[in-house]
C-alpha cells in the first residue's frame, strides 16, 4: 500500500522521519501494537501458554524504524562482540554451527573431548530491562542523539489484544524490546553485548541473539573446571541484567567417543544433566557428531511442507512442470539442505535417505512411469543429486568463510580434507571425487 502513495504524501512521510531524527523523538501515535494470539500446532486451545503472540504495528512506523535501524547499526556494529552472530550482516546460523562442530571435531582429532551447555533464556526479547539497555547504550559511547531517540522509541509503549473483531483495553508495556520490528533484535544484541567473555582459549561462547551455547575442549577435568567457572561468572551477570534462565530446559552434551561422562555442569547450584543430543539453531547435535538424529528428523518436516504444497505439486495438479519444479527448489529442497555445509559430510547411508526424498518428489511432480530411472529424471530436469547440491553449497560457503573479516570465524580450524578421507569433516564436501 505504501508503494502506491502519491508523491506528495511520500514527501510528507519524509518530513516526518526527518523530524524524528532532528528532535530525537518517536511519535506516540506509532507506539501502540495490536497483538493477535496464534495457536501453536498441536497445543491445547484452552491454555493461554499455547498461543504465540503476533505483534502488528503501523506500516508508517516500520518505514521510520528502517531508517533508525541503519543509523543504529552504523553506530554499534564496531562495538559488537565477535561471537554474536544473530541479526548481523554476513553472519549466519550455519557459520555459528560450524564454529561449534569444527571445534568438537578438532578435539576428536587431538584425543580431547568437549563439554557444551545450551542455555534456554526465558522470554528473552519480552523481558529486556529497558533502563539497563539505555545504560548500556551510554557505555558504548555512541552518539547521544541516537540514545535519546531509542529512549523515546522504547518508552510509553502500549498494546491491545485482538480476538476476532474484539479488542481488549490498552495495557502498558513495561519491559522488552519492541516485537515485530527489525530494531528489536539489534537492541537485544546490544543488551547482551557485555556478557562475560571466557577467560581461556579452551572455552568458547557461541551466540545467535538469545540462543546461547558455552563449550570447553580438553580433558574431562579441565572441561568441568572451565565450564563451572564460566557458568558461575555468567550466572552473576544474568542476575545483574535481570535475565531469567529456564534451568529445567537447559541442556548439556558431552561430545565424546567414550561412554562415560563426568559429573554434570552446574548453574545456580543446580545440575544441568547430560543429554545424548540437543537441537541448536535448527540442527540436532549428537554426542558423536554423526548427525544421524538430525537427518532422521528431516523427512517429518519435509513431509509436512510437502503436504501443504500437494494441491499445487501433486500428480493431478494443473500447475505446469516449470512452476512445480520452482516450488520444489524454493520451498522443499531448503528443508533438506538447511546448514548442510556443516553436516552434509555425514555417512553416505544417511545422505541416501535425503536422496530418496528428492527422488520421490520429482517423480510425483513429473508423474513419470515406474520404469523411468531416477538419474534420467534428474538429467532431464537439470537437477543435481543431493550430494552434488551439498557440494555446490559447501564451495560457496567455505569461500566466504576463508575470506571473512570476523575474528571468531577466522579462528575456525582449517585443514586439507584430502589428507585423511576416512574422517569426514565439513570440508570433505569440497572434494570433487567424493
Amino acid at each position: 500500500m505504501l508503494k502506491r502513495l502519491p508523491i506528495k504524501y511520500i514527501f510528507r512521510l519524509v518530513e516526518i522521519i526527518n523530524a524524528i531524527l532532528k528532535f530525537h523523538h518517536f511519535p506516540n501515535a506509532w507506539k501502540t501494537a495490536i497483538v493477535v494470539p496464534i495457536i501453536k500446532p498441536g497445543k491445547n486451545a484452552q491454555d493461554p501458554v499455547s498461543y504465540r503472540p503476533i505483534s502488528l504495528l503501523s506500516s508508517l512506523s516500520k518505514v521510520a524504524e528502517a531508517v533508525i535501524l541503519t543509523r543504529l547499526q552504523e553506530a554499534t556494529e564496531s562495538h559488537m562482540i565477535p561471537y554474536q552472530f544473530g541479526f548481523r550482516k554476513q553472519l549466519s546460523t550455519a557459520q555459528q554451527l560450524l564454529r561449534i562442530t569444527e571445534s568438537i571435531r578438532e578435539g576428536f582429532e587431538s584425543g580431547w573431548e568437549t563439554g557444551a551447555v545450551f542455555l534456554d533464556i526465558a522470554k528473552a526479547f519480552d523481558r529486556v530491562w529497558t533502563d539497563g539497555l539505555i545504560y548500556k547504550l551510554i557505555n558504548m559511547r555512541i552518539p547521544g542523539s541516537i540514545i535519546m531517540l531509542i529512549a523515546t522509541y522504547l518508552q510509553g509503549r502500549l498494546f491491545t489484544v485482538r480476538v476476532g473483531s474484539n479488542l481488549s483495553s490498552e495495557r502498558v508495556i513495561r519491559a522488552g524490546v519492541v516485537q515485530g520490528t527489525k530494531v528489536g533484535p539489534i537492541l537485544f544484541n546490544i543488551f547482551v553485548n557485555d556478557i562475560p567473555s571466557p577467560r581461556n582459549c579452551q572455552t568458547q561462547l557461541c551466540l545467535f541473539a538469545d540462543d546461547t551455547a558455552v563449550m570447553s575442549t580438553g580433558t574431562s577435568q579441565t572441561i568441568m573446571e572451565d565450564l563451572n567457572t564460566y557458568l558461575t561468572q555468567l550466572g552473576k551477570w544474568l542476575i545483574q541484567c535481570k535475565i531469567k534462565v529456564n534451568t529445567d530446559k537447559c541442556q548439556a552434551v558431552y561430545f565424546t567417543r567414550r561412554r562415560s561422562n563426568p559429573n554434570p555442569p552446574m548453574l545456580y547450584r543446580r545440575p544441568i544433566p547430560w543429554s545424548n543430543s540437543t537441537r541448536y539453531l535448527g540442527v540436532t547435535l549428537d554426542k558423536k557428531l554423526t548427525y544421524k538424529d538430525h537427518i532422521e528428523n528431516i523427512p517429518h518436516k519435509y513431509d509436512g511442507v510437502k503436504a501443504h504444497l500437494y494441491p499445487l505439486m501433486g500428480r493431478k495438479a494443473k500447475l505446469s512442470l516449470r512452476y512445480k519444479l520452482l516450488l520444489y527448489k524454493a520451498l522443499l529442497r531448503p528443508v533438506i539442505s538447511y546448514s548442510s555445509p556443516v553436516w552434509g559430510a555425514a555417512a553416505k547411508t544417511h545422505i541416501k535417505k535425503l536422496e530418496s526424498l528428492q527422488n520421490s518428489t520429482l517423480r510425483m511432480i513429473t508423474d513419470v512411469p515406474w520404469f523411468i530411472r531416477n538419474k534420467n529424471i534428474l538429467h532431464d530436469l537439470k537437477v543435481p543429486t543431493i550430494k552434488d547440491f551439498f557440494s555446490k553449497l559447501a564451495i560457496n560457503f567455505f569461500n566466504q568463510i576463508d575470506n571473512h573479516s570476523n575474528p571468531a570465524i577466522r579462528s575456525i580450524p582449517t585443514y586439507d580434507p584430502s589428507t585423511n578421507r576416512k574422517k569426514r569433516r565439513p570440508r570433505t564436501l569440497l572434494l570433487q571425487d567424493k
